[in-house]
């Protein structure tokens, strides 16, 4: 036995199983022999075979507080928490004054996401041993865990005072340095910590998560391929793989990487919310929303699940339900600028401006360098944002981990900031840049706009919806005249509309729903076709088929608490190309057309940063999409079954109480004053047109298109001679 010690110590362990199982066969039952052996296997990775030695040792020795301490890490190790956090206990129990007992039972706790009791652990281990470095590092990671940033910097430093090259340390606190801001500190820390030939894939790991923030995606894939060469079977590097695909636009692999990651740890929910984002990136919100709710009942403090919730939701028009999510998210994580910023982007899109500018000062007093809070700011505030904002904004755009997509949403908020003190110039040339960033941003994840794919489909929707095919389904729609649809290209005054509606008490507003995309799709499901194309399928659509989808539709609206309700408005912009659907769908319904003077709808496209609309960052696709608008627009004027109301935005401008008096008769209700002061109506909505619903009617947004005729020359000479409104 002293021998096997002596050559354990030294890290010759061959040389140390020979004498322990030359001890065994002297003594069979020899405990130390037994708990020793068990260790060395332990160290070795057979954590089962370590797990049945140390067991064997304990049913000879039950009340030794050592083997306990070590049952207690190999239990971790297998991912038994529960059972390490016990053996941890009895270990105490024998032995109160045990540090490295305290210290398992802290990591235990952490496993069982116990931070708070975690982070009790961690400070008796101390108390018992101040420079235990384990329990430092222990003490850092559960503070982490419960958003006390600052508090885990300093943690993590007394680690790597006390051990300067401690690789798990250096690495968490570089990922971490992230979240403060400190883009370039964190970077150099999980470079070295990466550097070191350790063996840990973690520092791996943290680099290639880092690389995957600065954009650098192809080093990020040099990394990984180094760690999966490394430890195949890693569950988190399979995890990170899928990431970085999704980063290249690449779903399908992304999501084999992900499935992957999940077949090698079930209970790895990161890669879940990773899967529900790769729904949300081709706009299934609701499966996304369905995939985090299930996370989140597994783990309702999973930080990434909250936020694709409140993404989610807010995609799906519920915008109350995501500022929830952001609420409660930010009580758990106080520290996090990132909720901060992303709370007061959802509150500038429903109109909370006062709300949304002060989450996006505390976001930035939070981390100085905050990209999306200080885009917000300007975009929110325009030229009545600070001086020292702008300036700080303007220096984040050279930052070595600036991606085009964060530069193309500051320059953004700087075009807007310039446009709004009059500097056209300037802005315009903010406009450009943005632009062009955001487009090369989406083309890399191959998120590009074919403006050929959306002639054909506008091609196949007038061949769908033609007099003919009204003739045949006249009636058999539903008979509900709750619906009130408003359509148009966006930007034409929908949400101005909407906001002047829904101030009316008989009328609620839901805001952009995809409820009409969604119940189109539905059909070939009701009608037993799923492999067959839904404007296929409504050429052959029935009574009952026809019935099913509206009650579907209006079964959705219910969900919204729209209450008592007599008419229930839909803004979606889009449900243009869908009013053919819809007229067959709800016959009865209010159809609503915004128009507005073509330029100045193209010019407000293009200095908004849209999140999923692709064809407003090129001037000839925003050309091209606006002319098959109006060629659609004039197939429903010559087929549609229904009345539609068009309401020009140059004429809301100018005869406010006269348009908005048309608006509440075509609904068929009773005028009601406070549709004159809809800009005082409290309500959250999803909207880019912040400001329009939250001030009375202004006419400077009228041939505004003049301050830019040199910018947009390329399109203004494309719409020449086209319609004066679209």
């Amino acid at each position: 036995m002293n021998s096997a010690l002596a050559h354990h110590r030294s890290g010759q362990l061959d040389e140390a199983e020979k004498k322990y199982r030359a001890a065994l066969a002297l003594r069979p039952a020899n405990a130390d022999a037994l708990h020793y052996l068990g260790v060395l296997n332990h160290q070795r990775g057979d954590h089962e075979k370590a797990l049945d030695l140390i067991g064997r040792a304990l049913n000879v020795r039950p009340d030794a507080p050592q083997m306990l301490c070590n049952l207690a890490e190999v239990q971790r190790a297998v991912g038994r928490p529960q059972e390490a956090e016990a053996s941890s206990r009895r270990a105490l129990k024998l032995c109160p004054e045990y540090p490295e007992a305290v210290l398992n039972l802290a990591v235990a706790l952490f496993q069982q996401k116990r931070f708070a009791d975690a982070e009790e652990a961690a400070h008796s281990a101390l108390r018992l041993r101040p420079d235990f470095v384990g329990a430092h590092v222990a003490l850092a990671d559960a503070l982490r865990e419960q958003g006390r940033l600052r508090d885990a910097e300093e943690s993590y430093r007394r680690v790597l005072t006390l051990a300067p090259e401690h690789d798990a340390a250096m690495a968490n606190l570089g990922l971490m340095l992230l979240h403060i801001g400190r883009m370039e500190d964190g970077l150099e820390l999980c470079r070295r910590a990466a550097s070191r030939t350790s063996g840990e894939i973690l520092p791996l790991q943290n680099l290639a998560r880092m690389l995957l923030e600065y954009g650098r995606l192809d080093e990020a894939m040099q990394i990984l391929e180094q760690a999966l060469e490394r430890s195949p079977n890693a569950a988190e590097i399979s995890l990170l793989i899928g990431i970085a695909w999704d980063e290249l636009g690449e779903i399908a692999e992304a999501a084999n990487w992900l499935d992957r990651a999940l077949r090698l740890d079930g209970d790895l929910l990161e890669a879940r919310v990773r899967l529900a984002g790769l729904e949300a990136d081709v706009e299934n919100h609701q499966e996304a929303l369905d995939i985090l709710e299930s996370v989140l009942q597994i783990d309702p403090t999973r930080l990434d699940a909250i936020m694709g919730k409140a993404r989610a939701r807010l995609s799906l028009g519920d915008v109350d339900g995501s500022v929830a999510d952001y609420r409660e998210a930010i009580r758990r994580y106080p520290e996090s600028a990132a909720l901060r910023a992303a709370l007061g982007a959802t509150l500038s899109s429903g109109g909370d401006i006062a709300g949304a500018v002060e989450c996006q000062r505390e976001a930035i007093a939070l981390n100085k360098q905050c990209v999306p809070a200080y885009a917000g700011l300007l975009t929110t505030l325009r030229h009545k944002a600070g001086d020292e904002e702008r300036d700080a904004a303007i220096s984040l755009l050279d930052a070595p981990w600036m991606t085009n997509e964060k530069r193309a949403s500051v320059r953004f908020g700087l075009a807007a900031y310039y446009d709004g003190k009059g500097e056209w110039d300037a802005a315009a040339k903010q406009m450009m840049q943005a632009n062009a960033l955001r487009k090369d941003a989406d083309a890399r994840r191959h998120r590009s706009y074919d403006p050929d794919l959306y002639q054909a489909l506008v091609d196949r929707i007038i061949d769908a919806f033609t007099p003919a095919l009204f003739e045949k389904l006249r009636g058999l729609g539903s008979d509900s005249e709750r619906p009130v649809f408003i359509v148009g290209m966006p930007r034409s005054g929908t949400t101005l509309t909407e906001q002047i509606l829904a101030s009316h008490p008989a009328v609620f507003g839901a805001g952009e729903r995809s409820f009409a995309r969604q119940s189109l799709a539905l059909l070939p499901q009701l009608m037993q076709r799923e492999k067959d194309d839904p404007l296929q399928c409504v050429r052959d659509v029935d009574h009952a088929t026809l019935q099913t989808a509206a009650a579907w539709h209006l079964g959705r609206l219910d969900t919204l608490g729209t209450g008592d309700a007599q008419r229930i408005v839909d803004k979606m912009p889009d449900n243009y190309s869908l009013l053919g659907w819809l007229a067959v769908l709800f016959p009865r319904a209010r159809f609503i057309y915004c128009r507005r003077d073509p330029r100045d709808v193209a010019l407000s496209c293009w200095v908004t940063n849209f999140s999923v609309i692709r064809w407003a960052n090129d001037l000839d696709h925003l050309a091209r999409r606006m002319e098959q608008h109006r060629r659609l627009m004039a197939h429903w004027r010559q087929v549609l079954p229904v009345p539609m109301l068009e309401v020009d935005y140059e004429d809301m401008v100018a005869d406010q109480e006269g348009q908005s008096r048309k608006l509440i008769e075509w609904l068929g209700l009773d005028w009601d004053d406070r549709c004159l002061s809809f800009f005082e109506t409290e309500r959250l909505v999803r909207t880019a047109s912040v400001t329009q619903v939250r001030q009375p009617i202004y006419r400077r947004s009228v041939e505004r298109w003049r301050h830019y005729e040199a910018m947009l020359e390329p399109l203004l000479a494309s719409l020449a001679g086209a319609d004066v409104r679209c």
